[in-house]
């Protein structure tokens, strides 16, 4: 709501800027998150052995990242700090517009054209082999845990109990 308000009820140096700014900045901003994505999705994927991120989950991560609040306050901040400050909030802001309307607007049907989309059929399995691998586990009692593993094993349930039934339909 307040990037809204942020975007038209204030002036802004428009006449400072040009277009190809706006233009070189979404084009810019998407390469180096493009890049990011999938140099370091490749350099965890050398270190996993059995949970690798495949192609379409490196592009829905490079897609529909979280885009805007950060910048957004970064940008207040350099108002005050920079003389350059109203432009960098101004491309902020349309940037995070057209991130968080546009992109965010599209990702349903890019979730589904990838097959990555959380279905109900997909959550059974995946209830079901939470119930298989919590079976296995109690029966190898005698094999010591590390904390690591009990922590992730918590957060999972707690994530599957709360979160997923609140946020995933």
């Amino acid at each position: 709501m307040f990037l809204g308000i942020g975007l038209f009820a204030f002036n802004h140096p428009y006449d400072q800027m040009g277009w190809g700014l706006v233009v070189t900045t979404v084009i810019n901003l998407n390469l180096a998150r493009f890049l990011n994505v999938f140099i370091v999705s490749s350099l965890v994927n050398c270190h996993r052995t059995d949970t690798k991120l495949d192609s379409k989950f490196q592009t829905v991560m490079w897609f529909s990242g979280l885009r805007g609040a950060m910048a957004y306050a970064l940008a207040l901040k350099s108002v005050t700090d920079l003389a350059v400050g109203p432009v960098i909030l101004i491309d902020t802001l349309l940037y995070s517009l057209f991130t968080i309307l546009g992109i965010g607007s599209i990702m349903n049907p890019v979730l589904e054209r990838l097959g990555v989309k959380n279905t109900e059929e997909s959550r059974d399995a995946s209830a079901r082999n939470d119930l298989v691998e919590s079976a296995h586990e109690e029966s190898n009692n005698d094999v010591p845990k590390n904390c690591s593993a009990k922590i992730k094993k918590k957060i999972r349930n707690f994530d599957n109990e709360y979160f997923s039934p609140l946020f995933i339909k």
